[in-house]
């Protein structure tokens, strides 16, 4: 059941154009999935949006989830969970981080530009666990989709690893208009990601984050390589004029850092340019 609006929802009426990693194209036609219209109830909601959506999308979830239903969290940055848990309860919030790359070419056509896999984990006590039926079932379901799902007892280091990597990559590959690739290939553009990742990095000790930079670093190089092709997700907001999402991955590293009284003017610096080209002509 997808949960769409305006021209994307109209779009999604023709289906779905796939374009696979290995340079196939599938057509997924409309009969395939269905349209919902806000009534429908569903047993997990997977959320996607923005990061300024979320509350909205908890409104939603407390009218489309099952009695039993559970909603996961697969968005950019730190704090969706907590806004989710608010209204529903973390007794049915998932908190989830994908290292699948994809581009969004049209309203209804897709690029899969890097293959990787789902860490799904809880924030709390009170969360599903692993051996909840319905986690049981959400992962069996991922796994026959091929999207590589693995249950995470540590899903906070893997959400910080995740927030460290989009604030090395978003930011830089939004100012410079280029694919993740050519910060990999560019040492001056690999210095930058991975001085602000460093400066990041701070934070994430001072929240009691076990995270070392040599394994960032390499992290950080391995996704670049295996995104190389990929115009990362604050790329296409640009290209497309929409609000970026900047405010909840360097926003949060700052918000962080002045409760532990951390200096970040790297952070700063990206949040300042990149909310400056949000307000200018996207060409």
């Amino acid at each position: 059941t997808l949960f769409a609006r305006g021209a994307t929802r109209k779009a999604l009426e023709n289906g779905i154009i796939l374009h696979h990693g290995d340079g196939q194209v599938s057509h997924i036609p409309a009969a395939s999935y269905k349209l919902a219209v806000g009534t429908e109830k569903v047993d997990v909601a997977i959320i996607c949006t923005k990061s300024e959506a979320t509350s909205q999308m908890a409104d939603l979830c407390c009218h489309i989830l099952s009695e039993q239903g559970m909603v996961m969290s697969i968005q950019n940055g730190l704090g969706h969970s907590q806004t989710l848990a608010d209204k529903l309860g973390w007794n049915r919030v998932l908190s989830a981080s994908t290292i699948h790359g994809a581009t969004r070419i049209g309203l209804n056509e897709v690029r899969w530009t890097g293959m990787g896999s789902i860490n799904i984990g809880s924030l709390h006590p009170d969360c599903p666990q692993q051996d909840d039926p319905r986690v049981e079932q959400l992962l069996a379901i991922l796994q026959a989709a091929s999207l590589k799902p693995q249950w995470a007892d540590d899903i906070s280091r893997i959400l910080w690893v995740k927030l460290l990597l989009n604030v090395a990559i978003n930011p830089i590959a939004a100012i410079s208009a280029v694919e993740n690739g050519a910060i990999l290939a560019d040492e001056k553009l690999l210095m930058q990601a991975d001085a602000v990742m460093h400066e990041s990095l701070a934070v994430a000790h001072a929240e009691g984050i076990n995270i070392e930079h040599p394994e960032m670093f390499k992290t950080l190089i391995e996704v670049l390589e295996s995104t190389a092709l990929n115009k990362c997700s604050m790329l296409q907001d640009v290209l497309a004029g929409r609000v970026t999402e900047i405010e909840s991955l360097c926003g949060e590293v700052v918000r962080r850092a002045e409760a532990h009284g951390i200096a970040t003017p790297l952070n700063n610096q990206l949040i300042a340019l990149v909310k400056s080209i949000e307000g200018s002509n996207p060409r």
